[in-house]
């Protein structure tokens, strides 16, 4: 009997080893994917091009998405109708801290000009990295997603 006893207890002990590894995986991947999803959040991405404006990726809230889309037509003089409004309302997106701030912007912005807001970090492509319509433009973007996001102006290609 005891040749029995120490059998079961070598397989109860495999047994809690493969159940310890599998838990400690499943853990690993489990950190791993909220890590992935951090990273896949929506994006907001605003592009002046063609003698219009797209608005892409997503937002928080429908008043978000209004302001952005008033603040792009009335950059185009009204005409909503160059406005291209691919926004997505999703509570998991990026937050924008002052909505306004990002409609005057849009407002400022000129042909070719090219935002892309990430999880922790974003950037205006701008003709001119020292003229006076790129720094208010850096003002207006650390004021529209907070000063926890580092946002930086690079030169247009």
């Amino acid at each position: 009997m005891t040749k029995r006893f120490r059998i079961l207890v070598a397989v109860s002990v495999a047994c809690l080893a493969i159940l310890a590894a599998a838990v400690a995986w499943r853990l690993t991947a489990g950190s791993d994917a909220q890590a992935r999803m951090a990273d896949a959040a929506p994006s907001l991405e605003i592009r002046w091009h063609g003698g219009g404006i797209v608005l892409q990726g997503a937002v928080q809230d429908i008043a978000t998405q209004h302001a952005l889309a008033e603040g792009a037509a009335a950059r185009l003089g009204g005409e909503s109708d160059q406005v291209t409004d691919w926004l997505d309302i999703t509570p998991a997106a990026l937050p924008v801290a002052d909505a306004a701030s990002l409609a005057r912007l849009i407002l400022l912005g000129q042909e070719g000009w090219h935002l892309q807001r990430r999880p922790t970090e974003g950037w205006l492509a701008v003709q001119s990295l020292t003229d006076e319509r790129s720094v208010q433009a850096k003002a207006l973007l650390q004021a529209a997603f907070g000063p926890g996001v580092a946002m930086r102006l690079v030169l247009l290609p």
